[in-house]
């Protein structure tokens, strides 16, 4: 019996400690944690509103739950146009899959940068995948520049220049390049990641959500602007 009693206030000493030192771990990793996600959001922003300059953080209620999104503002023919951005999430196939999302004021998507994903490597995980169009031999010879290297990932740019008012489609044609663009943008198309149409789908349908949540927002605050007080 006292066998038995000093093993379980061992077990449960360590467990005591292992908790302990977690907690303590956590406490000093998450400023951190939390300042590169910050600079990752920062990031993203410039990304899907390239040439915007952010003008205001707004959040308001949606189905049950907060949504927040970025007004932004450019100069353009002598006019100031207005850009949104906004964080949309989904569960995917191994995890939820985290997407910013800008779009101009009429409805074309800017951009979208994958802010999170655990995806199957090789598969979905491919969603952020940076293909290069630099040659062997210019690595090898230090031929190569940055200009010879995309430095956007090819799944997430296929969706530059889509209709947000519109369904977006998936098709099958492989690994998206600039030959597909004018096909694709005509169809309101995006190409599925070869072995990974769930990961896909998964961005594709939470962009939609997403899209759809700030036009009801964007909606009611116009209506409610044009009530007279």
């Amino acid at each position: 019996m006292s066998g038995i009693l000093k093993s379980t206030l061992i077990m449960a000493m360590v467990a005591f400690i292992a908790s302990f030192a977690l907690s303590h771990i956590n406490n000093i990793t998450q400023p951190e944690i939390l300042k590169q996600e910050k600079e990752k959001q920062k990031a993203a922003l410039k990304a899907v509103l390239p040439g915007y300059s952010i003008k205001e953080i707004k959040t308001a209620p949606a189905d049950d739950s907060d949504f927040q999104y970025w007004i932004a503002e450019k100069a353009e023919d002598e006019n100031i146009v207005n850009g949104y951005a906004f964080i949309t999430e989904k569960p995917g196939y191994s995890g939820t899959v985290k997407t910013m999302v800008g779009i101009d004021n009429s409805g074309r998507i800017l951009g979208i940068s994958i802010l999170q994903q655990s995806e199957t490597p090789g598969l979905g995980a491919r969603s952020v995948e940076i293909s290069s169009t630099g040659t062997f031999f210019g690595a090898l010879f230090g031929s190569s520049d940055k200009t010879e290297r995309k430095i956007k990932a090819w799944f997430q740019e296929q969706f530059e220049g889509l209709d947000s008012g519109k369904p977006i489609e998936i098709l099958k044609k492989g690994d998206w390049n600039e030959s597909m663009k004018q096909e694709l943008t005509e169809k309101n198309a995006i190409s599925a990641i070869t072995g990974a149409t769930i990961t896909s789908r998964t961005v594709k349908d939470s962009i939609e959500a997403g899209i759809k949540k700030l036009n009801k927002i964007i909606q009611e605050e116009k209506t409610t602007a044009e009530v007279p007080e």
